[in-house]
């Protein structure tokens, strides 16, 4: 007979004196996963289609139990990892680069434990750590190439929090790659941001500012990826009059007010990713080291009267080239 799934409890975890705590998860019938955010919301971004992929393994009775922590201060990251290490949970999965450290860290002291990082390269294979990652120069260079043939002034831009980052290189490298190569001669400009540390994926000032020289200087088209940072660049491209195009997830259902001049996004399928895991997890199939993830452009919404059948049929072909290698982008998955 068929277990039904565990209750699922929903919760926000604020590490304060009388702050809850997720309930001890280690009866060898229930399968417990715990979510932690790099910081931010549960319900915003990649955190949120992380937290998706674990609700459709949860309706799939994939997982008993699943409860998550939102980080409000990046220096709680692994603390927040060890209440659910502590507590006896299954598998801990950590969203989001700028946690990686602290979930390697984690992998290594509780080897019993499995480990999901999004959207967090490996360089090191541990066995009970997997790194949900993704072809970001792909769905860049898709995104280069729409913006490339939908430009009228034929200068088009893109913004890209630190280049150390890999995914951040690969999708603005691949953005360029991607324009100039359905279009020689536009002019594409690439621009790292190279602040404070403390600013990573929340450079407000800095999204803005940019953005809008950019498109002073005639960007008609505005490519932007890196959490808050780019969402600044984004609203205040699209508020000077110029097309933009998001990353990582569907804008469209973030930025509400720049709907009108939001053309797409490029993004990484990480809910899909999050449910495969899961099930392999499960199933006792979990895959350390890097599992790759896919990607593409997310639907044009209210753009879609506005690009043209020949564009949309240029990129199913780029697609599908892309797909089954007889385009390549030319951009190193790692930096060298």
């Amino acid at each position: 007979m068929k277990r039904l799934p565990f209750p699922i409890l929903l919760f926000t975890l604020i590490f304060s004196a009388c702050a809850p705590r997720p309930q001890y998860c280690a009866r060898p019938n229930v399968f417990c996963v715990g979510l932690v955010t790099d910081f931010g919301p549960v319900n915003s971004g990649i955190n949120q289609e992380a937290w998706l992929g674990l609700q459709d393994a949860t309706m799939d009775e994939k997982i008993d139990r699943v409860d998550f922590i939102e980080t409000i201060d990046a220096r709680d990251r692994a603390k927040n990892i060890g209440v659910f290490a502590e507590n006896g949970y299954d598998v801990i999965i950590t969203v989001g680069a700028s946690i990686s450290d602290e979930t390697i860290a984690a992998a290594k002291k509780y080897p019993h434990i499995l480990f999901i990082g999004v959207e967090q390269p490996q360089n090191t294979r541990y066995p009970n750590l997997a790194g949900l990652v993704f072809h970001e120069d792909e769905s860049g260079f898709l995104a280069g190439a729409l913006a490339a043939l939908i430009t009228r002034t034929n200068r088009i831009a893109a913004m890209c929090e630190a280049k150390y980052i890999d995914p951040m290189r690969r999708y603005c490298d691949g953005f360029q790659a991607g324009a100039l190569y359905v279009k020689k001669n536009v002019k594409v400009i690439v621009v790292y941001r190279d602040g404070a540390q403390e600013d990573l994926f929340n450079d407000v000032n800095w999204g803005q500012s940019t953005a809008q020289k950019l498109v002073h200087d005639g960007a008609d088209v505005l490519f932007a990826a890196g959490g808050g940072t780019a969402d600044a660049a984004l609203e205040a491209a699209a508020n000077d009059g110029a097309s933009v195009i998001g990353a990582e997830t569907d804008n469209y259902t973030r930025l509400t007010e720049i709907r009108p001049r939001l053309v797409t996004s490029a993004v990484n399928d990480v809910r899909s990713g999050v449910h495969e895991l899961m099930r392999l997890a499960r199933e006792g199939q979990f895959p350390p080291g890097e599992f790759m993830g896919h990607v593409g452009l997310a639907p044009f919404h209210e753009f879609e009267s506005r690009i043209p059948s020949e564009v949309v049929a240029r990129l199913e072909e780029i697609k599908n080239g892309l797909n089954d290698g007889s385009i390549k982008t030319g951009i190193l998955y790692k930096s060298p």
